[in-house]
């Protein structure tokens, strides 16, 4: 009885551990620069999100301008200047980032949703899964066979827009793997890629 008691225990100590999850991981299969930028670092930045779901928007905006500034940049969410959920008029975007001094702006949008069946091998017995095959044959299954696991894979576009030289300067699509809402999507994705600018060389220091 001791030894049922103490596998059903490992069990649900197992199932825990198997069940929790953290941040969805963010990858960047791709990059591209402009070789015709200047490579003058920016420090203001101008967020904007582009999607028909307004309060995803906002989330968006405001997640990567508190990226941003986490990196040393000031930066400014769209709908903070044009609150409405409709396709925005790039005219009056032009203007008002113009106006308020932003050296660029910053687009991002969702533009693939992938689902994908992955193959997952057997995890190797372990000792205890030996120990108790000798003492109950039911007892000696795998804690981790090999199965079929979905992967959802959402791709984001990020594209940079330098505002003195007028031209598109840096792209890049990053792959958020099984998110647990869009929440999390927005989250990672924003943390990662304000990262990834500082690291490029796109986000000056602070003075």
């Amino acid at each position: 009885m001791f030894l049922r008691a103490t596998l059903c225990v490992l069990a649900l100590l197992a199932g825990s551990a198997c069940n929790k999850k953290g941040p969805a991981p963010t990858t960047v299969p791709t990059a591209w620069r402009n070789p015709e930028f200047s490579g003058v670092p920016f420090t203001s930045f101008f967020v904007i999100g582009v999607g028909r779901n307004d309060r995803n928007r906002r989330l968006y905006e405001d997640n990567m301008v508190q990226a941003l500034q986490g990196q040393g940049a000031q930066a400014r969410a769209s709908w903070t200047l044009f609150p409405e959920s409709e396709k925005l008029d790039r005219a009056k975007v032009l203007v008002a980032v113009e106006e308020a001094g932003y050296d660029a702006v910053v687009i991002a949008r969702l533009t693939d949703v992938k689902e994908q069946p992955v193959y997952v091998p057997a995890r190797p017995a372990t000792s205890s899964d030996e120990y108790m095959g000798g003492y109950d044959e039911k007892y000696a299954v795998n804690s981790d066979p090999a199965h079929y696991e979905k992967r959802t894979t959402y791709r984001v576009e990020t594209s940079v827009y330098s505002v003195r030289d007028e031209l598109l300067t840096w792209v890049v699509l990053s792959d958020t793997v099984n998110p647990a809402s869009v929440d999390d999507i927005i989250q990672s994705v924003s943390s990662n890629i304000a990262k990834l600018m500082k690291a490029e060389g796109l986000i000056a220091d602070p003075p």
